[in-house]
């Protein structure tokens, strides 16, 4: 495959167009769970996504739209529950997202495509994103992206200290909920990417890599997303190339990237 491939084969122009526009939104987030140490409930999200997304086959509706509910009433629930910590947020978490799971199993097994829906669903494939799924991509990651940055200095200084920015007048009840809400909906935008099990890799990932380099939020920011951007490109032409998962390879890719900033880090810079 050579790179004018890329710009003539239409698959292959959606793949790198929604690709790169995952991996942009994706980057922008992840400064936040990185910092939020948000990692485990990104995980939940993405289960539940699946669990929605499968409600949304079986019943021939927009999977990414009951996808989407499913996943955002599931990501707000663990917040409550986080916040007002009536039950452990680990197990709350472990509880939403075997329930997830186990809902979008039962409800795909009574699809004649299961097998074949149920792996895409689970680990992705860039190669089936439309031109459809690029505009609600796009526009939600227009959407999105706007809100972070207009919020930007607010919303870092409720991930510091959320307690003093109440005080301050921030409203850190919306901003929280609002973040976790373009949470949920951004990892269901990339499951045709990763799927849904490595889909929090692509959102935990950014952040990890570049705050083993930089420590000023906007250079990770503007890090991640250079990093994600390069990663997405050279995992589709790496899985295209060998015939390999394209949401696998991709994750690898951006693993061994982490990898290499740890020791970067450790050898240079102590």
């Amino acid at each position: 495959m050579n790179i004018s491939d890329f710009l003539t084969v239409p698959f292959l122009q959606n793949a790198v167009i929604g690709g790169v526009l995952i991996a942009v939104l994706l980057s922008v987030l992840s400064l936040f769970v990185f910092v939020k140490k948000w990692s485990f409930i990104n995980i939940g999200i993405s289960h539940a996504a699946f669990g929605g997304l499968a409600i949304g086959f079986f019943l021939g509706i927009n999977p990414t739209l009951i996808g989407s509910i499913f996943a955002i009433s599931i990501g707000l629930l663990i917040g409550y529950i986080s916040k007002k910590g009536q039950i452990h947020e680990d197990i709350s978490i472990g509880i939403l997202l075997s329930f997830s799971m186990a809902l979008g199993v039962v409800v795909m097994s009574f699809s004649n495509n299961y097998n074949s829906d149920l792996f895409a669903f689970l680990f992705g494939n860039i190669l089936t994103i439309t031109y459809q799924d690029i505009i609600i991509i796009s526009s939600f990651s227009i959407i999105s992206i706007a809100f972070i940055f207009y919020n930007l200095e607010k919303l870092m200084y409720c991930c510091f200290d959320e307690e003093l920015a109440n005080i301050s007048g921030i409203n850190t009840n919306f901003l929280y909920y609002a973040t976790i809400t373009i949470i949920a909906v951004a990892t269901v935008l990339s499951i045709k990417l990763v799927g849904s099990i490595l889909s929090s890799a692509m959102i935990i990932l950014p952040a990890a890599t570049a705050s083993q380099i930089f420590w000023r939020y906007k250079s990770i920011i503007l890090t991640s997303v250079i990093i994600s951007v390069f990663t997405v490109l050279l995992g589709i032409y790496v899985s295209f190339e060998y015939n390999l998962p394209s949401g696998s390879t991709i994750v690898i890719i951006y693993s061994l990237i982490f990898f290499t900033a740890v020791i970067f880090k450790r050898v240079f810079l102590g």
